[in-house]
């Protein structure tokens, strides 16, 4: 079977302040976890992954109601639950490929052995790019369904606690992700029934990130002290450079009806243009932690310290 990779965008700079109203971005959190590389060592180590900045200007992060992808995982590996899978702006969440719409969700096209690929570009309209971002590469291992309460019509709600198979309120996976299906959550109800969600593969076999046989998380670059997310520009790719500008604007950001803000979910032409961005996000990896050509691999369990944010009393609490 042909393998095909397709790239999410999503925010990169997180709101300065969680709240109902506000999109989350990426933080440096610092984490545990599995490492492959050329040079690892023994964490912990900084990664870039979904939340918010703390309003004291702390690192790390607060983690929102949900995090999408969800790395702080365990026990299961990263999967992704909520964010532009759940009907709620149905033109937000469509996939193109080819100049036009070819699935109302991606959890509706996407198989196992396919990759999504997360980030955004810089500038971040499109135009003029300068640099592509990294931040989360899954590789699909399944498609899961959520449980929905039977009802003759959306909205439906979550009927988690049906499914003796999830994830216990105990786990990583229900605290930083699948709670916000609970009752006044963020994510309470879903415009789709069955609700699927796209549950990622890991491997720490040597050779897994190589051949994409494991979902990852490039580490965290430095700039001034400040860690961001990892970007590779025409200097790290080049003559691929001039295939991924066209990839961006004829998919991520094509002029197709209904575009929506901050681009479409793209699936790449080339499953080989992909590869090769990717080998480029890896070689640069890990070299501001001085662990060049090295990866995490979920489930990432987050340093003491972290916070969340409560979408119940709108408030941040100890996670």
């Amino acid at each position: 079977m042909t393998r095909r990779a397709f790239f999410f965008p999503h925010p990169l700079d997180p709101a300065q302040k969680p709240g109902a109203d506000n999109i989350s971005g990426r933080v440096p959190f610092e984490v545990t976890g599995g490492l492959i590389g050329t040079d690892a060592r023994p964490g912990p180590f900084w990664v870039m992954a979904d939340g918010f900045i703390d309003s004291l200007g702390e690192a790390p992060g607060v983690v929102g109601a949900y995090q999408d992808p969800c790395v702080f995982s365990a026990p299961w590996g990263p999967f992704h639950s909520f964010l532009r899978l759940d009907g709620a702006s149905p033109a937000n969440e469509k996939v193109v490929a080819g100049g036009k719409i070819i699935a109302d969700s991606l959890p509706d096209t996407v198989v196992p052995g396919d990759v999504i690929i997360y980030g955004k570009t810089n500038p971040l309209g499109g135009k003029n790019i300068k640099e592509i971002w990294v931040d989360t590469v899954l590789v699909v291992d399944e498609i899961a369904t959520l449980p929905v309460a039977e009802a003759e019509k959306p909205p439906y709600t979550f009927a988690l606690a049906s499914d003796g198979t999830l994830p216990t309120k105990g786990t990583n996976a229900w605290r930083y992700s699948l709670s916000d299906a609970e009752a006044k959550g963020m994510h309470e109800t879903t415009n789709r029934n069955p609700h699927r969600i796209i549950k990622g593969r890991i491997s720490e076999a040597g050779d897994a990130v190589e051949k994409l046989e494991t979902s990852y998380l490039p580490l965290a670059d430095r700039t001034g002290g400040v860690c961001r997310v990892l970007a590779v520009d025409k200097g790290h790719l080049g003559a691929d450079w001039a295939k991924l500008l066209e990839f961006f604007a004829s998919g991520v950001f094509a002029k197709v009806k209904g575009i929506p803000r901050g681009g479409w979910i793209a699936q790449f032409e080339s499953f080989a243009l992909a590869e090769s961005l990717l080998q480029a996000v890896v070689k640069r990896s890990g070299g501001h932690q001085g662990m060049r050509g090295t990866v995490a691999i979920p489930p990432l369990t987050p340093v003491g310290g972290t916070k969340r944010w409560n979408p119940r009393t709108s408030r941040v609490f100890p996670g």
